[in-house]
């Protein structure tokens, strides 16, 4: 696509021009005569692509994209009407239901906070095309669309691997979106392509690189493209605010040290004050709301609450520019530490546990050890709805004899959470695996975390 610079830069300059008639237009129009000023933005699109229809696919599909991300920063509410018709061009045509449910990315596209990639890898009828990116200090998002024979019926499977431009894996949880939203609308009479998002946040104090490398297996094979991030976009877009406030909620004490807002994440430092006896689980409904009542619930983040210093990732609300910030929470999630469950693996037994909620449920032999399955039941609605480790990763655990063992490390993250109708509280039930050995009945683990709670308001000032 090297050689079609040029052309590709004058499109795009028609195109910014394009933009801005379209927002001239929506400075004076009604919400009734919204979806006509859309239609006009994305024929202009269109235009541009009759005009060079026999250019070669690249360039074509290059331009499509462009039409996309420029006119869409121009009128994206996220209109019906503009969503149904941006779905017929090629490239971003999924970007809409992407983002659907993420309140952050869509706040950021109205602020134009995208960075067009358009850069792809095809080979033996598979493609893989990044067609943009979000991008701040703390957060990447690439937007891609894989092509080919039946890519669609290996989405679940689909391997991916992020790095940064010398090949390096980068410090950063990293999900895809697809998982949870499945087919986009207008792949679901395809079997050919899927359209994804692959969501990146850093660890925390861990810079975004200059380069990333996406690499994804389509087809059996490696696909892998280059993508150069942008940094003038976002550098100067954040606001620090150091704050050493103290928490104190149940008889347990915390800092809030400092928060950082950037355009696609807020987040807030906390640092635990050692406790031997009680264990920090969580907080409950965990939010930052502003002086109008808005919330930004927490996402997770970063290290466990009770290990000494976290770092809690939220929504962002840097474009929204709230004058005042408060961080609430109604409660914490606590239990005590070094409490004992004993099971009998062989009988399938709970012989001892510190609250009866808790209960082993299921023994299986497997090819990878014996798998456990455990359970937290009845659980009250301050409890319900977050993911208690009950056990440690790579927990030790003894048997009748004394002699220890470990469960086995990539296990125990695995759970499964529900509701009851009936009345009988919510459930929530872990899975992990240990050697399979000749053991001495019965063995006995340390439960790490489990459900217990106090309900009190949290309320700290931000700004």
């Amino acid at each position: 696509m090297s050689g079609n610079k040029p052309e590709f830069d004058q499109i795009l300059d028609q195109l910014l021009q394009d933009k801005a008639e379209v927002q001239r237009m929506l400075e004076h129009t009604s919400e009734e005569s919204f979806s006509a000023a859309v239609k006009i933005g994305v024929e202009k699109g269109r235009q541009q692509l009759k005009r060079r229809k026999r250019r070669r696919l690249t360039l074509q599909m290059a331009v499509a994209a462009a039409c996309v991300l420029v006119l869409l920063s121009a009128c994206i509410r996220v209109s019906p009407a503009f969503a149904e018709l941006m779905r017929e061009i090629p490239g971003l045509n999924g970007v809409v239901e992407l983002i659907q449910g993420d309140s952050t990315l869509t706040s950021a596209m109205n602020h134009e906070f995208i960075q067009p990639v358009n850069q792809s890898q095809s080979k033996d009828g598979y493609t893989l095309k990044v067609d943009g990116i979000m991008a701040d200090q703390q957060r990447v998002v690439i937007f891609y669309t894989a092509e080919g024979p039946d890519v669609s019926k290996d989405a679940f499977i689909t391997e991916y691997q992020v790095a940064d431009g010398n090949g390096e894996t980068l410090q950063a949880l990293i999900g895809s979106n697809y998982y949870s939203l499945g087919k986009t609308e207008t792949e679901r009479d395809s079997e050919n392509s899927i359209h994804d998002m692959i969501d990146i946040t850093m660890a925390d104090g861990v810079l975004v690189p200059s380069e990333i490398q996406f690499s994804l297996k389509l087809g059996g094979e490696w696909r892998k493209v280059n993508i150069a991030v942008d940094h003038s976009r976002f550098d100067r877009l954040r606001e620090e605010i150091t704050l050493n406030k103290t928490i104190d909620i149940g008889g347990q004490h915390f800092v809030v040290e400092k928060a950082l807002v950037t355009p696609l994440q807020a987040s807030v430092t906390i640092r635990r004050v050692s406790d031997s006896r009680v264990r920090a689980n969580h907080f409950i409904r965990l939010a930052l709301v502003d002086e109008k009542g808005r919330r930004w619930e927490t996402k997770g983040g970063f290290g466990m609450l009770d290990d000494g210093t976290t770092t809690l990732t939220f929504q962002s609300n840097y474009f929204e520019k709230p004058e005042h910030l408060r961080l609430v929470a109604d409660g914490l999630l606590l239990s005590p530490k070094g409490q004992k469950f004993v099971i009998n693996t062989e009988t399938g037994e709970t012989l001892e546990t510190p609250d009866d909620r808790i209960q082993l449920t299921n023994v299986q032999v497997t090819a990878s050890g014996v798998k456990l399955s455990i359970e937290a039941k009845r659980l009250s609605e301050p409890e319900q709805g977050y993911g208690y480790w009950l056990l440690n990763y790579k927990a030790l655990f003894h048997d009748a004899t004394g002699a220890e063992f470990n469960l086995k490390e990539g296990d125990g993250v695995q759970s499964s959470s529900r509701g009851n109708t009936d009345g009988s509280g919510g459930s929530y039930e872990a899975y992990y695996t240990i050697p399979d050995k000749r053991y001495k009945q019965p063995l006995t683990f340390e439960l790490y975390q489990y459900p217990g709670y106090v309900e009190q308001p949290v309320n700290v000032v931000i700004k």
